[in-house]
């Protein structure tokens, strides 16, 4: 029997579930915005792995929901699919397709994420059983982006059809995403983005996005990024990842990857044996990562990524995506 003592229990569990970063202790705006699935990084493990931050790196399929700008460069055609396992079973899908058409490149791109069998508990912690409470999240977009100046400037916007489905609400909402890139030489560039505009008051949260990025060598890059919410502080995160070019091991190149970003502690993990292996079972706001590719597989371009992040208590956090260029 679904009776309205359950409710204060499911609001609770899903602030801690759907953000894509710790809440931060002091800010009164928490909880104030709605779609906060779409503060995590969907369709890139490799922002993830940075410790979400990749507004002026990510390129192609997994650019979409970081950076619009970012499909500017892409030279190929590309599919793109990932898989998110999110905290308390949280998870679901991703797919992109990026195709070039003269000086324009054009994407599109498809989330679903949802949540079922939710552990409902009455305001005296009682599970609540018989209750059929689904959790459905979504959104589709098409972008569209363009370089200039010899790819020195890229610039891109979209579309985004959000869907929210928590239980008691469920709505749909058109918004708008706007980002640009700005390269300086080839080691360092800059991006901004800012996501989910024009949509109903406090129904989606707006992200902005500004950081930079410096390629010291072929081996190393270094992300530096701002991230702000409407619902929240912005936090300064940063990531690093180390690259064996195609060049040196002929089968493909190998990218490790590291990153952080300030998060308030969620406590020890107890039943996680990844975590006690790792001696991660208390730590929050790291993230790890490692990624393959190789421009020769079959005669295309194939990828590879996978990235893992630990929250405490809640367990841990992953996504694996593959892609194909050609």
């Amino acid at each position: 029997m679904k009776t309205k003592k359950n409710l204060p229990a499911l609001f609770a569990a899903l602030t801690l579930l759907l953000p894509a970063l710790p809440a931060m202790a002091g800010d009164s705006k928490i909880g104030t915005e709605g779609a906060a699935f779409m503060k995590i990084p969907t369709g890139s493990p490799r922002a993830q792995a940075l410790g979400n931050c990749g507004v002026s790196l990510v390129e192609g399929g997994e650019a979409m929901n970081i950076n619009p700008a970012g499909i500017a460069s892409a030279q190929m055609r590309e599919v793109s699919f990932s898989y998110l396992s999110w905290v308390q079973d949280y998870s679901g899908q991703y797919m992109s397709y990026v195709h070039p058409i003269g000086q324009s490149v054009i994407g599109v791109n498809l989330a679903y994420y949802g949540l079922k069998e939710f552990d409902v508990r009455d305001s005296e912690g009682k599970p609540q059983y018989g209750t059929d409470i689904k959790v459905r999240n979504g959104y589709a977009s098409f972008t569209i982006a363009k370089g200039f100046f010899l790819e020195k400037l890229l610039v891109g916007v979209s579309a985004k059809e959000v869907l929210e489905d928590n239980y008691t609400t469920e709505y749909k909402n058109l918004v708008f995403d706007m980002g640009a890139v700005l390269r300086i030489g080839r080691k360092l560039s800059f991006g901004w983005a800012g996501q989910n505009f024009s949509g109903k008051a406090h129904q989606v949260v707006k992200v902005n996005r500004l950081g930079g990025a410096w390629v010291f060598n072929p081996f190393m890059t270094l992300a530096l990024e701002q991230k702000t919410y409407s619902d929240r502080k912005g936090r300064l995160g940063g990531g690093i990842e180390f690259n064996l070019p195609e060049e040196l091991l002929q089968v493909g190149r190998v990218s490790l990857r590291a990153g952080y970003t300030p998060a308030d502690s969620y406590g020890k993990n107890t039943d996680d044996s990844t975590l006690e292996r790792l001696g991660m079972t208390d730590v929050a706001g790291w993230s790890f990562g490692v990624g393959l590719y190789s421009a020769q597989a079959l005669g295309y371009g194939m990828g590879l990524d996978y990235t893992m992040a630990p929250y405490g208590a809640l367990g841990k956090a992953g996504q694996l995506a593959l892609r194909f260029q050609f």
